[in-house]
């Protein structure tokens, strides 16, 4: 009980430290937007349901967002705001194995780098080997109980200069992908770079520099759609 006390709130520390998206572009669609676009955002979501009704997306806020943009249905995504990979491991395989996807997309690292102590509460010294750790166990234990899942790790997105600032441990970023990078080849998942939407477009940051407007996810979608064919 005192464990499951201090995973609750060390998880809303961490979502406090990193903003959920509320604002610029990841709410919920407003009423006053015009029919036209009413119509391409439909179309929109019937595409996307139809590309990935056969898939679950498992991570953090960022994740979370998809919720938001209408763009797939919400019973496809198991993702909350704090969510780290230890705690994950802890409470949310049962939920994922219950869903039984032909494919797993798995998205964490973002407040893992955060962390300032495990869940016994001991101080962490290298969040990055602490967090890869755990994915490592995370992916074991889903493929132990759904060993014909399909599962597809993605990059921890880049965070603006202005996040930087606030939050060093984000300098990390770098590392901690290219040691997921090694972890998807040494675990035989699939990796996920998602640099190219970074390279292509500049202005996908909402205001806090770590979550995302909405033009973001259509681009994720688009690239992560070539993993389902």
């Amino acid at each position: 009980m005192i464990k499951k006390i201090f995973i609750c709130v060390l998880m809303g520390a961490i979502a406090l430290c990193s903003v959920a998206c509320v604002d610029n572009g990841t709410e919920k669609t407003s009423n006053t937007i015009t029919q036209n676009t009413a119509y391409k955002k439909e179309s929109e979501s019937r595409k996307y349901e139809s590309i990935f009704k056969n898939s679950l997306f498992f991570g953090d806020s960022i994740t979370e967002g998809l919720n938001y943009q209408e763009l797939i249905d919400d019973t496809n995504v198991i993702a909350d705001a704090g969510k780290v990979t230890a705690i994950a491991l802890e409470d949310d395989v049962d939920k994922v194995v219950e869903k039984n996807p032909e494919h797993l997309f798995m998205s964490f690292g973002i407040n893992d780098l955060l962390m300032p102590m495990d869940l016994e509460g001991n101080p962490i010294d290298h969040p990055v080997n602490y967090s890869i750790d755990n994915y490592s166990k995370l992916i074991q234990k889903v493929k132990e109980k759904l060993p014909n899942l399909k599962i597809h790790i993605l990059s921890v997105t880049p965070v603006t200069d202005k996040a930087l600032q606030e939050f060093p441990q984000y300098l990390h970023i770098d590392e901690y992908n290219l040691k997921l990078k090694e972890l998807a080849t040494a675990e035989k998942v699939e990796y996920i770079d998602l640099s190219p939407i970074f390279d292509k477009y500049t202005d996908l940051h909402d205001e806090d520099g770590v979550h995302f407007k909405a033009k973001y996810y259509t681009q994720l979608l688009d690239i992560l759609k070539i993993s389902v064919k």
